[in-house]
Formats: structure tokens, sequence, C-alpha cells
């Protein structure tokens, strides 16, 4: 399948986009820096194992639908951000996409956090931390939030969770004595065999 290059330009059902700044980074929920090409060639790629390449107009569907959060590397240093906003240019050598996650959500009450990645030019610098806070700031500000669920097959990416989120295993929580159900979809992949 080809990958095309488009922008995701629609008003945001979350409101005005969030920004966060840290070192020569900036994490935002503006959909405006998106680039679905850019997310389904990590869908293509090892580092998501779990999701294949959709065809385009299915990601741009996807990521219109949903509450986005994109992390950026810039040469421009955090103070600098906060002084005169972020850079408003085109994805390139000043302007590099680093992580990414996304919130299936009605935006009051409940929350699926999914497809949370950094790429590996930018791993090992608490950028994933650094995300999820900026979630739990979000997230934090529904009154009438229910819950956010999440999986991961990772011990140490759990961890993270519970410490940035407040996030517990399932049967410990809110949900304790539930039961948890799942319908598989004809893009399910299974487990590999190394995870």
């Amino acid at each position: 399948m080809g990958l095309r290059a488009s922008k995701i330009a629609a008003p945001q059902p979350e409101g005005a986009p969030r920004f966060w700044y840290r070192d020569n980074f900036f994490v935002t929920t503006d959909k405006s820096y998106l680039r679905a090409d850019d997310v389904n060639k990590v869908f293509a790629s090892d580092l998501m194992w779990w999701n294949e390449a959709i065809e385009p107009a299915q990601m741009d569907k996807m990521l219109k639908n949903c509450l986005t959060l994109s992390i950026w590397w810039v040469p421009e240093t955090a103070e600098d951000m906060q002084k005169h906003g972020p850079p408003r240019r085109k994805a390139g050598k000043d302007l590099k996409f680093a992580g990414f996650a996304r919130l299936v959500t009605d935006y009051v009450s409940f929350a699926y956090l999914t497809d949370v990645f950094i790429l590996p030019d930018f791993q090992r610098r608490g950028l994933a931390s650094w995300m999820m806070r900026s979630v739990k700031e979000m997230v934090d500000e529904w009154p009438d939030l229910r819950g956010l669920m999440l999986m991961t097959h990772d011990q140490p990416a759990a961890d993270m969770y519970k410490k940035t989120l407040g996030a517990v295993d399932f049967e410990k929580g809110p949900s304790a004595g539930l039961t948890m159900l799942e319908m598989a979809g004809r893009a399910e992949k299974g487990l590999p065999e190394d995870h």
C-alpha cells in the first residue's frame, strides 16, 4: 500500500490546542502538526508490533476522531517557546516527530489510551512519562470522567502508567469484579512470540 502525505485539519472537539514545553521538545494536542503518514509509518514498523499501516483515508479518520498528543523536537529551547509560542513550520530537520499517543474518548466520561510510542532516536529521555503527565493534566480537568483504560504488555510500561497516571491493575481498580470482554476485529494481529 502506498502512503501519501496528508495533514489533519479539522475543528478539534477537545477545544483549543494545548502545549507543554521541555528542553528542546514540545507536546501538543494541536492536530495541525500531525501528518497521518508519519503515524502510519510507525504503525508499519516493529515499534508498534500490534498494528499495521492502514489506508490513508482510514488513518485520517482515526486521527480526526480522537484526542491526540504528539511530541516534537525543535532547536528552540523551552524558554524560547514559552516566550514566543511553538514553532510554526513544516516537519523537517528543525521540526522532528518524536512521539505520539491517542485517547479514544467522548471528552466527558471515558477515555481509552492507545498507540503510545516514542521513536527510537528519542527514547530514554523521559518523554513518554512527560506525555502521560500531560494526559493526566487534561483528564483531571474532566469533572465527569468515570475512568481511563489502557492495555500494555510490558511491566516497565505498566509501572510508568501507574506512576504518571495513577493507573491500577484492572482487578484492583474501581471496575474490580467486572468481567472485561474483548472482540477481535478483522485487522487484529496475534501476539508475537517475543512479546
